[in-house]
């Protein structure tokens, strides 16, 4: 529970794990003094944030095959009974309870192989599709996964990369929009707040991990966790420092007792002591003369303020110094001898009046300075800095139901549930990335994809080859999911999920809106608020994989590099069209992508010449169990290569959901 959920006296051991295994015993006597005792642990006291640390018990692993021994569960349950498999026969698989040790005897298709918490698992990319517009640009990536386990995987490939990360997780409003162990979670749940806290804090302690130092996370939530969230990004980020965006998404308001909401929170984790945030581009440039013009405006007032300024060839160039009180120029326009102008603050009516910066200060502002040829002689104007962004966000352009869910609707033509508004997540990922044109921007609670949507429209903005990898799981919404199970339709089957978010929404979003047209070749319709036709598409490309699950007890026998390709192509950037290995070789070397991979080391000479006729290849992968070796050859790598060892057993290079890597 966090405070939320009870009185602030209680502690931070995992108790809802202790309950649930208190309800399992079935002497009355016995339980009754566990849950006495078990109280009175709750009652030391931790200030802060505190809340029981849940564990997910378990992953469902749809693809693994049933093998005695096997943990499982019943495909169509939502409980946590873990069962173990005692024998299979053709038709019957018999099972054991994991705790009351009761069998039963069912069908192998009503049951799914698991992976509790700290069992390794081996995962693999699988590619799904793709869209290629821009070959000369690196891919953005989807990833269909559950986020916890891709955020491990992506440690590998981008640890200490990214640039931002932007999340719109779910706002546990209680309205049954998101799963703990496979469970919905709503109001009547007592630890609804502390298993929101729990899945949240495990994956922000990994995404940490993946921050550049002057990287920036930005949280987007509402009022239900804004407060709870806030301290737990305290807790998981001490060495930033935290700011809080307010954004009117909802112009018309969502009315309670009381108030109508309007806003929702943009919560930015930022690196203490550095300036990363840019200048506002919604700030209307200010021109104006550089001559004052009004109260204190007058030579006499600020004679230092009173000097020449040089221009030549349209240029500021120079300035002089100010004459003594005597001297008055003849002419606010003096063409010199060396082919100079020079300028004095002088108005229309010959009056003397005074620049608006300092001697001192004025050669600061040349970049800004504009010269103008008018009617009545040359005049300079300066242009205002565009200013910081600020705290409070409102505008048509952040309203997230004409830029969300009826932009999606065109796009989809069908609803989707709260998207964000692709301006309001725009302006949150330009406040970092307008000065960063290659950043690296990664979203792992996706929803309907807006992130690489927006990414794609600042792209188009700057001519920017900024990349995006979203990661979306592929729930299907709860009325749909219990319709398919009343025809014997479960997750795993393609039946089922097609239906799914990623498979029915992030996906297809973002492939029509780089495309321009629907996948029945109708152009999308609409424009940007910056005229851009929707139909234009973008001149990007996007990898579409689905994260798959391989069994430990194949990993000896499956040594195909093809199960972990796509890893090492998104270390090397996504550049170039992903290629898979066709036949088993001493090297592959794709023939589209900056990377190569070395599989036999004795044949090593023969690949280093290879990479020499190569010069784009960036990333090394060398195949050695052998850390002197490794070293042997990183020496003879041609300049500039950045190289990586991989086991002989590829896949214990990507071994996930270890409790070691958070």
């Amino acid at each position: 529970m966090s405070n939320a959920d009870r009185p602030p006296s209680a502690a931070d051991k995992p108790y809802a794990r202790l309950e649930y295994l208190l309800d399992k015993i079935t002497d009355r006597t016995l339980r009754s003094e566990l849950e006495r005792e078990t109280g009175k642990i709750r009652m030391h006291k931790k200030f802060g944030l505190v809340f029981e640390e849940h564990l997910p018990e378990h992953v469902r692993l749809y693809q693994l095959p049933l093998q005695i021994g096997s943990k499982v569960v019943k495909r169509d349950g939502q409980g946590d009974d873990v069962f173990v498999v005692q024998s299979l026969a053709k038709g019957k698989t018999m099972i054991i309870h994991e705790l009351d040790g009761h069998f039963e005897e069912v069908a192998p298709a009503e049951l799914v192989s698991i992976k509790k918490f700290g069992e390794p698992i081996y995962p693999s990319l699988i590619p799904v599709d793709r869209v290629t517009r821009a070959k000369d640009k690196p891919y953005h990536t989807i990833i269909n996964a559950e986020n916890f386990h891709a955020l491990q995987l992506l440690l590998y490939c981008y640890e200490g990369q990214v640039d931002v990360i932007y999340i719109d997780p779910p706002y546990n409003t209680g309205a049954r929009d998101w799963k703990y162990n496979n469970n919905f979670v709503d109001n009547n749940d007592q630890y609804r707040h502390s298993k929101w806290l729990s899945m949240m804090k495990r994956r922000l302690l990994l995404a940490k991990r993946l921050l550049r130092r002057d990287g920036v996370l930005i949280v987007t939530i509402d009022d239900y966790e804004t407060h709870h969230l806030q301290m737990l990004l305290e807790e998981v980020f001490p060495e930033r420092e935290l700011t809080n965006v307010i954004i009117e998404h909802n112009p018309k308001g969502s009315p309670s007792k009381n108030f109508t909401y309007s806003h929702e929170y943009a919560h930015f984790m930022l690196p203490r002591n550095g300036a990363v945030i840019g200048t506002d581009p919604r700030t209307r440039e200010d021109i104006r003369n550089l001559r004052r013009a009004g109260r204190a405006s007058m030579r006499a007032e600020r004679p230092t303020m009173f000097y020449p300024i040089y221009v030549k060839n349209g240029k500021v160039i120079r300035v002089g110094n100010p004459p003594t009180a005597s001297f008055h120029p003849k002419n606010r326009n003096i063409r010199t001898a060396n082919g100079e102008i020079e300028l004095w603050p002088i108005d229309d009516n010959a009056k003397e009046r005074r620049w608006n910066f300092s001697r001192d200060s004025i050669e600061e502002q040349f970049e800004r300075i504009e010269v103008r040829q008018q009617k009545n002689g040359i005049q300079l104007y300066v242009t205002a800095n565009p200013s910081r962004y600020k705290t409070v966000w409102t505008g048509g352009e952040f309203d997230a139901g004409k830029y969300g869910t009826t932009l999606v609707k065109d796009i989809l033509q069908k609803e989707f549930p709260f998207p964000k508004s692709l301006h309001a997540t725009a302006h949150c990922i330009g406040s970092v990335a307008r000065d960063r044109k290659n950043a690296l921007i990664l979203d792992f609670f996706a929803g309907s994809g807006t992130t690489l949507h927006a990414t794609c429209l600042l792209n188009a903005e700057d001519g920017g080859n900024r990349q995006c990898i979203l990661v979306t799981n592929n729930e299907v919404a709860e009325k749909t999911a219990n319709e398919l199970a009343e025809k014997s339709i479960y997750p795993g089957d393609p039946r089922f999920e097609k239906h799914g978010i990623c498979e029915s929404v992030t996906w297809p979003r973002c492939k029509n809106a780089v495309s321009g047209k629907r996948d029945d070749g109708t152009a999308l319709p609409g424009e940007y608020p910056n005229g851009r036709k929707l139909s234009e598409g973008f001149d990007e490309n996007i990898q579409y994989f689905r994260l798959d699950y391989l069994d430990p007890n194949d990993i000896a026998y499956r040594e195909k590099l093809s199960d972990i390709l796509p890893m090492l192509w998104l270390t090397a950037k996504a550049n170039g069209d992903f290629e898979n290995m066709k036949r088993k070789e001493a090297w592959f070397i794709p023939k589209h992508s900056p990377y190569a991979v070395l599989l036999d080391e004795s044949a090593f000479a023969a690949f280093r010449k290879i990479l020499k006729e190569r010069s784009n290849i960036a990333y090394v992968f060398l195949v050695t169990d052998s850390e002197e070796a490794y070293r042997d050859m990183c020496a003879e790598l041609p300049k500039g290569a950045k190289a990586k060892m991989l086991y002989k057993s590829y896949l214990d290079n990507f071994r996930i959901n270890i409790p070691l890597i958070v």
